[in-house]
């Protein structure tokens, strides 16, 4: 690991069968600490030919500034769609496969998952369940910004640009409601486990209140988030451990019982956990494929 003589960057190299690349991960101007992840820049080639993106609690700004790659849409027919400029991923609740074949030089912005709102604006439900242009939303003005960091001479020149459009946005946005922004800390402090019912009873809203609240600014209702994050913390505990006993795992992660889990490893991963060990991790993120 390298990182900037500010140690505000730092870069994560990896070299082995699965291919060979860079992050470089930057830790958010504190203006934008409570809405984004991560900020990050990946660049190399990977050896395999498809990977599965996996949901989390998070929306995705994506600018390509390398080789073109691809989303694949399921068929019949298979249909690979090119990714040239850029994306913009909303609140998932299933996987996308992805296809890089000529390497990737890609710059991404991981958002919390209220923080799509302050920047993009609008009721956040037309951008769940959905990757593509961000052009379609805010116009072919967007397109500057790629440009802008192409002419860039330096990967911490780039994040600076990103950042310096996302806060110009952001000053003409407006915030998440506070019931949303307590809902999704508990939710996270629980990892999912808290039940929509009592959200609803501690911010004093009905749940349809709250729910409604939820898919207009975050995307997804209280209760998709939740299974969300107990599938993610499902993940977390595959990753510690190199054999788990399933109805443990379930039980960990609050649910019901064992079918629970593989219904949601099913949905969420479109395999079942004992097919999903079988294939390579490539980060925390994604599952190779193929």
């Amino acid at each position: 690991m390298d990182g900037d003589g500010a140690g505000r960057i730092r870069v994560y190299r990896h070299d082995d069968q699965l291919g060979s690349w860079s992050v470089s991960m930057c830790v958010p101007h504190p203006a934008l600490a409570d809405i984004v992840e991560s900020i990050w820049l990946g660049e190399g080639r990977v050896s395999y030919q498809r990977d599965r993106i996996l949901p989390a609690a998070a929306s995705h700004l994506l600018i390509n500034l390398g080789p073109t790659q691809y989303r694949v849409e399921d068929g019949p027919p298979e249909r690979r769609v090119p990714f040239r400029d850029i994306w913009y991923s909303g609140l998932q609740q299933g996987p996308i496969d992805t296809e890089a074949p000529h390497g990737s030089v890609l710059l991404g912005v991981a958002f919390r998952a209220d923080g799509g709102l302050p920047w993009l604006g609008g009721d956040q439900q037309q951008f769940s369940e959905r990757a593509g242009p961000l052009a379609d939303a805010l116009g072919d003005g967007v397109l500057a910004l790629r440009e802008r960091l192409l002419a860039c001479g330096s990967t911490a020149e780039r994040f600076d640009q990103v950042e310096g459009w996302l806060l110009r946005r952001r000053a003409q946005g407006r915030e998440p409601h506070p019931a949303v922004r307590w809902s999704l800390r508990r939710l996270h402090e629980s990892a999912g486990a808290v039940r929509v019912e009592a959200l609803a009873r501690e911010t004093g809203y009905t749940r349809k209140h709250l729910n409604d609240l939820f898919q207009r600014e975050v995307g997804l209702s209280a209760k998709s988030l939740a299974r969300v994050l107990r599938f993610r913390a499902s993940l977390a505990l595959l990753a510690r451990a190199e054999r788990v006993p399933w109805a443990e795992l379930a039980h960990v992660c609050g649910y019901f019982d064992q079918s629970h889990l593989v219904r949601d490893f099913k949905r969420y991963s479109g395999l079942s956990p004992r097919e999903f060990t079988r294939h390579a991790r490539p980060d925390a993120n994604s599952i190779v494929l193929r």
